[in-house]
């Protein structure tokens, strides 16, 4: 029953399950408290024992206050000792439950001896009685002010007793006395009540600080991961690499020499067109699963763009060795991926740079393993090639070229160069297709394949366009008007409506109508936007221009596409006339071309024609618009003359 009591105590006191901070705030809290609590209580009894002694009978005064002494000092240092323990949840509940259940049985027992002593003495002792019962009641409540199931119990267990024996004792003074502790008590009760709520709360909030904290702290951790990781692969991004690679470049072993190479996925783009984008993240992802277990964690691996993998590798300076990483490279990746909708073939290419020969700031040696994958790219797709001395000439050379063609509009160095396209039949010029030469006083002719190449990275393309455009109409007003222009566009110039604006302009300015240009656009250009592209061809020939197909055969030559494209004319690749006469394929190719051409009721001209017996097979097969070194090479405007204006 009296179990009972006290866990019904408990229950009320506290309203509901505590937290386990809140548990553990209260535990050590009494760590601190109940040492202090049990020293208040000894000097308090013993002060009570020393007024009575040789009133009360001894063993009241001596040796059951001894024993009493002796509880409070073990209980004392036993709490001492708790300072330098750890404590489980479980634990600490249990001597919090053993505190609450102490404190009324040392209360009872310290209660029942003081009453005892009461009958002893006079007035004055019996009033230090009242007092002692008091003050330590009040001290021990204080004491536990954070615990109110202490508090509860001991204004129970003791305050009860209290009210009612002095009460009953009748004596004013007592009765007084008895009414003010009850007053007195019970406004301690109400402050340890509101005590506790307001140190649950703190508690409370700061477990919720805590727990806001450990939630930013794991939000900071999985940004600082997104940040710095490949959300599709889980490789190192390109912010992660250049981060790893500028550290590596700081540390004190940086002399050793180590590689960074650069790895281009080639034909990855027909994946996503033909199998989807999910497909290709599968490959991507595939790709990476490869790369790792090839370079078995002994290399900073990273997918730093699209379908481009970047690596950073501790290597001696072994040019052999590197070329046979790269060769295990590419070979792994020209093993076919199984998807769900078939086997995927692609390959990659690899270049290397290594360090420090090739540069000793990350800037620099990712540029050069750029442009060592860019050689491989070109050259040799598929293969891996190493930045050298020689590849430091080109780029020399080029910056030459870039730091030229700043000034090359401005000092009118391009010049346009003339190849007529005539009637294989008669040798009558039909048109001119303008090509763009560069003869600069130092460096000599620079190809257009060099020049155009570094205009697009400078930006430049535009006004060398709108530049060699307006010279090409020029030349235009002064020939025939059954003679056309044919003028090469840059997938810059297709895919900018501004820029087509502006060539309809010059246009306007010289009066010349549209129906006398040609634009020539490579199937290459047209495919890297297949719609827009398309778009664009089919309103220029609503203005009125003629749109010409050029190189047909060196790209995609897929008919899958070709219905789709607006075009007047079709421009077969010079790759077909070169062996015509020994080549089958080559004839049966480029008649299959002409059959189409005649089909879709367009145009066909045949581009490097360089001999008599080209043009006569070229003619039996029914091609009659030609172009080619065996009627003109490129020209100066100045070259071709006409008799009538």
């Amino acid at each position: 029953m009296f179990i009972k009591t006290i866990k019904s105590i408990y229950k009320l006191a506290y309203g509901g399950e505590r937290s386990s901070q809140i548990v553990f705030a209260q535990f050590n809290e009494l760590i601190k408290k109940v040492p202090l609590l049990y020293s208040i209580l000894l000097v308090n009894s013993l002060s009570l024992a020393y007024t009575h002694y040789g009133v009360a009978p001894d063993y009241l005064t001596i040796y059951v206050a001894a024993l009493l002494s002796i509880g409070c000092i073990s209980r004392a240092i036993r709490w001492y000792g708790f300072r330098h323990h750890e404590f489980t949840l479980k634990q600490a509940k249990h001597q919090i439950r053993m505190t609450v259940l102490f404190a009324i049985l040392m209360s009872l027992f310290f209660s029942a001896w003081s009453y005892t002593l009461y009958q002893y003495g006079d007035f004055a002792l019996q009033t230090h009685v009242i007092y002692y019962i008091s003050i330590t009641v009040i001290g021990i409540i204080v004491c536990l002010i954070h615990l109110p199931a202490a508090a509860w119990s001991i204004s129970f267990a003791v305050g009860l007793p209290f009210v009612a024996f002095f009460v009953y004792s009748g004596h004013p003074v007592f009765v007084a006395i008895a009414t003010n502790f009850t007053l007195v008590v019970f406004v301690l009760v109400m402050i340890t009540q509101s005590y506790y709520r307001a140190f649950s709360s703190v508690i409370n909030a700061k477990q919720q600080l805590e727990q806001q904290h450990r939630h930013t702290k794991n939000l900071n951790i999985q940004n600082e991961l997104l940040a710095n990781q490949d959300g599709l692969t889980k490789l190192a991004n390109r912010r992660s690499f250049a981060t790893f690679l500028n550290q590596k470049l700081l540390e004190k072993l940086s002399h050793k020499n180590f590689i960074v190479g650069l790895i281009d996925l080639d034909g990855f783009k027909p994946v996503n067109d033909i199998h989807g984008h999910a497909a290709g993240d599968r490959v991507l992802t595939e790709v990476s699963h490869r790369l790792k277990k090839l370079l078995n964690n002994e290399a900073m691996l990273a997918r730093i763009g699209g379908d481009e993998f970047a690596i950073v590798l501790d290597f001696a300076n072994d040019h052999d060795q590197i070329q046979k990483l790269g060769k295990k490279i590419t070979e792994a990746l020209q093993v076919p991926f199984k998807m769900r909708t078939g086997l995927v073939q692609i390959s990659g290419s690899c270049g290397f740079a290594i360090y420090p020969d090739a540069g000793n700031t990350a800037e620099k040696l990712m540029d050069r393993a750029d442009f060592a994958l860019y050689e491989a790219k070109n050259n040799a797709r598929g293969s891996s090639i190493i930045f050298s001395e020689k590849h430091e000439q080109i780029i020399r050379k080029k910056s030459l070229i870039e730091l030229a063609l700043g000034q090359s509009v401005k000092k009118q160095q391009i010049k346009i160069y003339y190849q007529p396209i005539v009637d294989g039949q008669n040798g009558e010029i039909l048109g001119f297709e303008s090509l763009a030469r560069w003869f600069h006083p130092e460096l000599g002719q620079i190809s257009p394949e060099q020049f155009i190449v570094t205009a697009e990275k400078m930006g430049m393309v535009t006004e060398i366009t709108l530049y060699l455009f307006e010279q090409a109409i020029q030349d235009l007003k002064a020939w025939p008007e059954r003679i056309y222009l044919s003028f090469n566009l840059s997938v810059h110039d297709v895919i900018n409506r501004a820029t087509l604006a502006q060539l309809g302009s010059i246009l306007d300015k010289y009066q010349i109508p549209t129906n006398r240009v040609q634009f020539e656009i490579t199937e290459t250009t047209m495919m890297s936007d297949l719609e827009h592209c398309s778009n664009i061809t089919k309103e220029l020939q609503q203005q009125g221009f003629l749109i010409a197909l050029d190189d047909f055969g060196s790209g995609y030559s897929s008919l899958s596409y070709i219905h789709k494209l607006a075009f007047d004319t079709l421009k077969i690749d010079r790759s077909f006339v070169q062996n015509i006469q020994q080549d089958a394929r080559s004839r049966g190719v480029v008649k299959t071309i002409l059959e189409l051409c005649s089909s879709f009721e367009v145009r066909c001209t045949v581009e490097g024609v360089e001999s008599k017996e080209q043009k006569d097979l070229l003619l039996e097969l029914g091609c009659r618009n030609m172009q080619g070194y065996h009627f003109y090479r490129p020209a100066p405007f100045e070259y071709f003359k006409f008799d009538e204006p």
